[in-house]
């Protein structure tokens, strides 16, 4: 009686070009069958690895054997490792086979499982071909870990840049020029302010084409790729590692680490809670019940035409209710009512851009000592590596010098980066916060929610409240009271401490009902 026999042909991605092909395979299967008098119930052909049985065609075949289990007599295929490259899951399956009553045979490696010592056979058969895949494995991974300490990315590349190749076909990521990379420093750049909740700006950004979740955002702001470095992870007694990379840094270091500081709660200018901002509702937050004096939410409800009416709202149970579209209006006009006294606005820009500059002279020799202790732990580390390679330092003692010296540069350079931070010119910023505050309305019209709040808590430092179709204030900024012309300043109080004009240099003429005099 002939015997019935399913062919299996197996081969990876990499194997296509070593005369392994399906093909191949099948040419000299159907020949062997040929020559021996063997019927063919089925081909099957997988193109995937070895290292387990989860293959397609493979579970196709355990199917068929598992409705049709004496309709077939041999499972035949050219050699044990197109079988199995995993000896123990290999075992466990030829077990399976022959309960089946079917008998694995490779036809250039064959077997007669009837004799007992073929097992040894066997055993060699199958651990030879996990054993290539194994080292294939670990000269890959050494490989991959050298080119990382090498400063070189591997694999898909990060948010804001691209794979390309370089010198000698090596891999490598550069900026991609484009709005990703755009994008991604704007997240740095607008992070780094602290004027944002980190969810907040994710949400923000999210609108305008940066796709990311909840734990991805975080994750891109505290990726040292984009200031040109490359992690290597912890190997055995290597412990895991930042590298300087060979890609182009995105994101200046000063940047980077004022970041990561308000990311660790080490900057005070960070909010605490993510404030829930509505175009519609840019009051939600400051404005107070004139009942309860409780701070009113605010929300929609839906007309029955469909459209959306907002309201501010007491959530402690009060009736009070405001539309939102006329409280927007009457605190816009309210804006409209401070003029501010142009003098005393470039008096004051100019005093405070001196006396930054003065700090900065005083933050100027601290940074220079910095730099002189950075310098001295990069020659302490060149020194530890020429030790090492004459041997007067073993190994494992440069190892851990070096990830000794390697946190306190870290700590240094974070340290000289905040430094510069204040040390950096604040003549822009002033300038552009005295344009805003000589055009006011202008600007609160203009802006978004989250900037037209900005302005609203820098001016009115409490809460204020709306009775009668007017904004009544309990308190306005000081400076913006003692700039503003419209709002008569304090010239004293009762303890007699002196007041902001009197305060003033003396080439400034006060304003009165009298003509100026100098």
């Amino acid at each position: 009686m002939k015997q019935r026999a399913i062919l299996y042909a197996r081969v990876s991605t990499d194997e296509q070009n070593n005369g392994d092909s399906p093909a191949d395979q099948k040419e000299r299967l159907l020949k062997h069958c040929e020559q021996n008098n063997i019927d063919i119930v089925a081909f099957y052909h997988d193109d995937e690895s070895g290292k387990t049985f989860n293959r397609p065609q493979w579970l196709n075949i355990m199917n068929y054997l598992k409705k049709n289990s004496s309709s077939v007599d041999l499972l035949i295929f050219i050699k044990w490792d197109r079988f199995s490259r995993n000896i123990a899951e290999a075992y466990i399956t030829i077990k399976e086979l022959q309960k089946y009553g079917v008998e694995p045979q490779a036809i250039e490696q064959p077997l007669n499982f009837e004799i007992p010592e073929q097992k040894i056979m066997l055993a060699i058969y199958l651990a030879a071909p996990e054993v290539d895949n194994d080292r294939r494995a670990l000269n890959i991974f050494h490989g991959m870990r050298r080119a990382k300490k090498e400063g070189r990315w591997l694999g898909h590349f990060s948010l804001g840049y691209k794979n390309i190749r370089a010198d000698k076909n090596k891999p490598i990521i550069v900026p991609e020029g484009g709005e990703k990379e755009a994008i991604v420093k704007r997240a740095f750049d607008e992070f780094s302010t602290g004027l944002y909740h980190i969810e907040e700006l994710r949400r923000k950004l999210y609108k305008e084409g940066l796709k990311l979740t909840k734990n991805a955002f975080p994750a891109l702001l505290k990726n040292k790729t984009y200031i040109g470095k490359i992690f290597v992870h912890a190997y055995k007694d290597e412990p895991a590692q930042w590298v300087e990379g060979i890609h182009q840094p995105i994101i200046n270091e000063q940047t980077f680490y004022t970041v990561q500081d308000i990311i660790t709660n080490k900057r005070k200018n960070r909010p605490n809670k993510m404030q829930t901002v509505r175009d519609e509702l840019p009051l939600r937050g400051y404005l107070e019940c004139p009942r309860c004096a409780r701070t009113l939410t605010g929300s929609a409800s839906t007309g029955r035409s469909g459209e959306k009416f907002f309201y501010y709202h007491c959530s402690n149970g009060c009736k009070e209710r405001i539309r939102a579209t006329d409280a927007n209006e009457v605190f816009a006009k309210k804006l409209k009512t401070f003029k501010f006294n142009s003098e005393i606005i470039e008096l004051f820009t100019k005093n405070l851009k001196t006396k930054l500059k003065e700090n900065n002279g005083v933050s100027k020799s601290e940074i220079e000592k910095l730099t002189k202790e950075i310098e001295k732990n990069k020659t302490r580390q060149k020194n530890a590596q020429i030790l090492m390679l004459d041997g007067e330092l073993n190994p494992t003692e440069y190892k851990e010098m070096k990830i000794k010296l390697e946190e306190e540069l870290t700590l240094l350079t974070n340290q000289e980066n905040q430094m510069r931070d204040n040390t950096t010119s604040h003549d822009k910023l002033i300038d552009a916060c005295k344009k805003v505050l000589q055009n006011l309305d202008i600007a609160y019209d203009k802006a978004d929610a989250s900037t037209k709040q900005r302005i609203i808590g820098s001016i009115f430092p409490e809460k204020f409240q709306f009775i009668n179709n007017e904004v009544r204030t309990a308190k306005v900024n000081e400076v913006i009271d003692l700039i503003c012309n419209k709002i008569k300043a304090s010239r004293g109080n009762k303890k007699g401490q002196q007041s902001f004009y009197e305060l003033l240099p003396c080439k400034v003429v006060q304003l009165g009902l009298e003509p100026r005099t100098p």
